[in-house]
């Protein structure tokens, strides 16, 4: 009977998994373990390339470098989709960047994913109404409130950052010109500059309040209709003057 040498992952396995250094890292540990259990190893590199094709989906996706295990979490737990629409909303980013290979198809191996590889306590699991994690357990209508307050912070910060870092001024800006571009974040870094006077560092500066960057377009969108101006932009647009305004 082949012996096979006891090898202690347990602490890091059974560790929830919050972020794309976490999985790598619990990955290595087992991977000595995959090395002589030959039939697992398979599945092992396929989740790691899994993931890591993930990140390289919403980094395209975004155009900024996304941490996929942060970004499943903050979809899973803090915007509180099911799992199914999560699967739709990956499926649709996967078909936005080109990509048909999806991360996942059903919603129940997406599910399997969170509870065996990430070990996420599903939101859906029983407990009993006596034990601590119930008790010390947010109620959803308590939640929801929490989210917002912390979602109006940032954008009462934003706020901030264009009262101090903007001067509205139609002097310099003309319409011709406005026109003459073809892509959006052009016209939108033109705006920038010539209507409301906002620098590039001023720009960049936004990086540090941490809003999604649909959450800036839709802030920008607003403005620009404050203004009368006739210009709507997306996450997409955001992300690239984020990388063209340096």
């Amino acid at each position: 009977m082949l012996r096979i040498e006891q090898i202690d992952i347990s602490d890091k396995v059974d560790d929830p998994i919050l972020n794309l250094k976490d999985f790598v890292e619990r990955q290595e540990s087992i991977e000595e373990y995959m090395q002589i259990c030959k039939f697992r190893r398979k599945n092992h590199l396929k989740l790691l390339d899994k993931i890591l094709k993930l990140e390289e989906v919403l980094s395209k996706y975004f155009w900024q470098r996304i941490d996929p295990i942060i970004y499943l979490n903050k979809l899973y737990r803090e915007e509180n989709l099911s799992i199914d629409s999560i699967v739709k909303k990956l499926k649709g980013i996967y078909d936005e960047v080109w990509e048909t290979k999806y991360f996942y198809k059903i919603s129940t191996s997406l599910q399997a994913f969170f509870k065996w590889v990430l070990n996420w306590e599903l939101k859906n699991s029983k407990k009993s109404k006596t034990t601590q994690t119930y008790k010390s357990r947010e109620k959803p209508i308590e939640l929801v409130k929490k989210n917002q307050e912390e979602k109006d912070k940032r954008i009462a910060l934003f706020l901030s950052w264009y009262i101090i870092n903007s001067k509205p001024d139609k002097i310099n800006f003309d319409s011709n010109i406005f026109e003459w571009f073809r892509f959006k974040y052009e016209k939108f870094i033109y705006l920038l500059e010539n209507f409301f006077n906002i620098s590039k560092n001023s720009y960049q500066k936004l990086l540090e309040i941490e809003l999604w960057n649909q959450s800036f377009a839709d802030r920008f969108n607003e403005i620009f209709k404050d203004n009368n101006i006739d210009f709507e932009i997306s996450h997409k647009d955001i992300a690239r003057v984020f990388e063209k305004y340096k």
